[in-house]
């Protein structure tokens, strides 16, 4: 009976944070729609109806100039509905009836609406909630002598340095660090815990980086427990020694173990700590034990990351060139879906949103509002490409119309921008299901 009460408990809190996950998405998707609806309102434009939600209508409320508010049942979407937005309508209040500048406004105004609630919120997740941050984990042996300053998180005092400039550029997404480091010697400058507990900047010249191997364990059949205590040999661990030597070159691994007796020690590197396992060398040598190895450019080191809690002032200057990177972020990695360096497995469609979200809405109210700063900008990026159905799409059109003098044929442009409706919510499904 406990179990059976414990079990329903367990997907009764489940159920609670899909909720809340959906919640979450409807507010921002209520922000964007703000925008559209607020920009509307200023410049004159009839608004027939403004809905969080699509499909049936679960409630509504009709203003008395006849604007319907309404909240409908799937909680997915939501839209402002103008006057004559896909016709040809000679009320003068009727979208396309207004000039192109005034429709462009209100076009752009939604994902405006959501990159302004994205630095609005960035200011109080980073004041309150701090800012997640690159932190060294381990700095490798193999690393150049000026890398092997960088105080890493297993130091004696346990604490790791926080990268915050490299080569003067502040770090603000996870991605900075590969981009923003240079062929030549590089200059780190990292906020470094004092004696006295306070964080400070420091900088260290000179870091150059390398290409180097790793060698991963892809398959282990068998149990092997480390000589420090009962880990036990994983696949996906990194080799990082045999038989104390250092393996960063493409043909280390096969170099040492050639040399090597009947036994053979291996260092893995997990967390930061180091574990030996004693394997036999023919072991090793047989199809039960394979590993992998790839090859990386970079200086040595393994970071972590953390929550820091910059000053209030810090946070106002970051938090704009904070949204502004998650933004470029986004473009490359629609870039890199074209191109194919970003595989399909790497994004998500809005089972996996959803998801997503809900387990972050389990992990608590900070994180929830990092979540709304990133999904916004996503949002204010992903509304304004041009692909039809989407707000870029339709200010393309208002832009052709406006160097034409007369627009496209209405019926095309409906037809276009149904198609596409129906073309992206059918490629966001399978995206879903592939991963599946």
């Amino acid at each position: 009976m406990l179990n059976l009460l414990c079990d329903f408990t367990s997907v009764m809190k489940t159920i609670g944070y899909v909720l809340l996950a959906f919640v979450v998405l409807l507010f921002m998707v209520m922000i964007h729609e703000t925008g559209h609806y607020t920009a509307g309102k200023i410049l004159g434009f009839q608004i027939n109806e403004f809905a969080i939600g699509m499909g049936p209508k679960i409630f509504s409320k009709k203003k008395k100039n006849g604007e319907v508010f309404s909240l409908r049942l799937l909680p997915l979407g939501g839209y402002c509905a103008f006057e004559g937005e896909d016709e040809n309508n000679e009320n003068p209040k009727s979208f396309n009836q207004q000039k192109p500048w005034k429709r462009i406004i209100v076009l752009i105004s939604g994902a405006l609406f959501n990159f302004l609630s994205a630095i609005l919120i960035g200011i109080i997740v980073f004041a309150c909630y701090g800012d997640t941050v690159a932190t060294v984990n381990t700095v490798y042996e193999y690393a150049c002598p000026q890398a092997q300053e960088l105080l890493h998180g297993y130091a004696d005092d346990g604490e790791g340095d926080i990268i915050y400039k490299i080569n003067g550029r502040r770090v603000f997404v996870l991605d900075d660090i590969g981009r923003y480091m240079s062929d030549g010697p590089m200059t780190f400058t990292v906020l470094r815990k004092n004696s006295a507990g306070q964080y400070e900047e420091h900088i260290i010249e000179g870091i150059t980086k390398g290409t180097f191997y790793s060698f991963t364990v892809s398959k282990c059949d068998g149990e092997f427990l480390s000589q420090e205590g009962d880990r036990k040999l994983q696949v996906d661990d990194m080799i990082y020694k045999i038989n104390g030597n250092l393996l960063y070159q493409a043909d280390d691994f096969n170099k040492y173990l050639n040399v090597s007796e009947n036994e053979v020690v291996l260092t893995v590197v997990s967390g930061g700590q180091l574990y030996n396992y004693t394997l036999d060398k023919s072991y090793i040598e047989s199809e039960n034990f394979v590993l992998r190895s790839v090859s990386y450019s970079g200086v040595g080191m393994a970071i972590t990351y953390q929550t820091y809690r910059f000053g209030f002032g810090e946070c106002l200057l970051r938090v704009i060139p904070y949204c502004g990177e998650v933004a470029m972020l986004v473009l490359r990695t629609l870039g890199g879906l074209i191109t194919g360096v970003v595989g399909i497995d790497q994004v998500g469609g809005p089972i996996t949103t959803i998801s997503l979200t809900s387990q972050i809405v389990a992990t608590g109210f900070g994180n929830v509002l990092r979540l709304i700063v990133l999904i916004s900008v996503n949002l204010a990026v992903f509304n304004l490409l041009p692909v039809p159905a989407l707000d870029g799409c339709r200010i393309i059109f208002v832009i052709i119309e406006w160097i034409r003098g007369k627009p496209v044929n209405r019926k095309v442009e409906a037809y276009i921008n149904g198609i596409g409706l129906i073309v992206l919510i059918a490629l966001m499904v399978l995206i879903d299901i592939l991963k599946l």
